[in-house]
């Protein structure tokens, strides 16, 4: 690799830039958007009416295999059906142990509490983002007339089996899809009325302890969430759309064959594409990054999550630059790469496809930035880095194999 070529060719691509207004005047407005979103919110909304929601809900449940978790897995409604999902509470957890949830999701935890008197106790733990409180209701109006099915079928079992007609004296009320069905309705009401009925050797039911706590980091914060999006524009806007767009064009006025006859050797005329464009990315992210929170600037996970994703956009980009025959071909694939990602990973969200959309850096990108800008890091988005940085090093191969076979003609 010679210095004094390279050098000339990244002359070559600043130069280039320079006279490309068209993206000049993007990136300002992109910094633009930056300022003034600052500006206007300067301190942030939790609270979002345009980007927010619970779009799934975790049950914990640490007897998973119990009467009560399967009446509440038999009978989930079907607009509900994608969006519940089960899971096994861990023993080991302590009581009082938090567990962490993903940006969007809530929570339902249904815990076995130790108790001295031989009594079964539990505890009903709900978990909502902070601020979206409201976001739970669906979920909870479910879970609690669910429960109060099963737990009035438990109670008329027993008084059945005591010798007390549970069908007339104890008969299962209507219960409605839209009504509220507060937690107080089984503690006071059902429990109150199931002792008066049971004889004193019945066995009695389980005592259940409901306990709420806000989910705080786990609500999707707006001004974050644009900034986030600004940024992962940024990356994908440079090494995504404009790099192949100007590579195809270069192949269509025939400067790329006067390069490669030059004394500039193919891989020389790569690592120029593959040292600019990265980093003229960077700088502006790091820039919209720097607007909405300087304090991310001093941050490691910020500068490792941008040559990430900075070296996997730039991949395929360069990927889509190599197959695209022509500048107008090169943009309507990244523009429909795009878009495809995106359909694909809405429709496994909704349906839960859990694997698939961890091979896209696009799943991976959004989770690691938003998580820098809030300073919420936590040990799943090292993971998400992990998994954005070997799909980065993936698209690069490919991108560098493609190139020197084929896209440099």
């Amino acid at each position: 690799m010679r210095w004094y070529i390279l050098k000339t060719l990244l002359y070559k691509e600043a130069l280039r830039h320079a006279t490309n207004r068209g993206g000049l005047m993007l990136a300002a407005l992109l910094v633009t958007a930056s300022l003034v979103l600052s500006v206007m919110n300067p301190v942030g909304e939790k609270n979002s009416q345009f980007i927010g929601g619970v779009h799934h809900c975790l049950l914990n449940i640490q007897d998973f295999d119990g009467p009560w978790s399967k009446h509440l897995q038999e009978n989930i409604p079907p607009e509900l059906k994608n969006k519940v999902l089960f899971n096994k509470l861990d023993p080991s957890i302590k009581p009082n142990e938090t567990i962490v949830y993903p940006t969007g999701a809530g929570g339902i935890q249904i815990r076995n509490l130790p108790t001295g008197d031989g009594k079964s106790q539990n505890l009903v733990w709900l978990w909502y983002p902070d601020g979206d409180r409201a976001g739970m209701a669906a979920y909870e109006q479910w879970f609690w007339r669910e429960s109060y099915r099963f737990w009035h079928m438990q109670a008329a079992a027993k008084l059945n089996a005591a010798g007390i007609d549970a069908a007339t004296k104890f008969p299962m009320p209507e219960l409605k899809k839209d009504d509220l069905w507060d937690k107080r309705l089984i503690l006071n009401q059902f429990q109150s009325r199931y002792a008066e009925l049971s004889p004193p050797q019945t066995d009695p039911l389980p005592v259940l302890e409901l306990k709420e706590s806000p989910l705080v980091g786990s609500s999707l914060d707006m001004r974050a969430a644009i900034a986030t999006a600004l940024v992962m524009f940024a990356l994908f806007f440079t090494c995504v759309y404009l790099m192949p767009s100007l590579t195809c064009e270069e192949r269509e006025r025939g400067l790329l064959i006067a390069q490669a006859l030059s004394p500039a050797r193919v891989r020389e005329i790569l690592a120029a594409k593959f040292l600019f464009y990265p980093t003229f990315g960077i700088l502006l992210a790091m820039l919209l990054g720097g607007i909405h929170n300087p304090n991310v600037l001093i941050r490691p996970f910020f500068w490792l999550s941008l040559i990430c994703l900075g070296m996997g956009s730039l991949g395929i980009g360069m990927t889509i630059a190599s197959l695209a025959k022509t500048q107008r071909s090169a943009s309507l694939a990244a523009l429909c790469y795009m878009l495809v990602v995106a359909l694909v990973l809405l429709v496994c969200q909704q349906h839960n496809i859990m694997w698939v959309p961890f091979l896209a850096i696009e799943y991976h990108a959004p989770q690691v930035l938003h998580a820098t800008l809030t300073n919420q890091t936590r040990t799943s988005h090292w993971y998400n880095l992990l998994g954005c940085g070997i799909l980065s090093i993936g698209w690069v191969l490919l991108a560098g194999f493609l190139f020197r076979k084929r896209g440099w003609q």
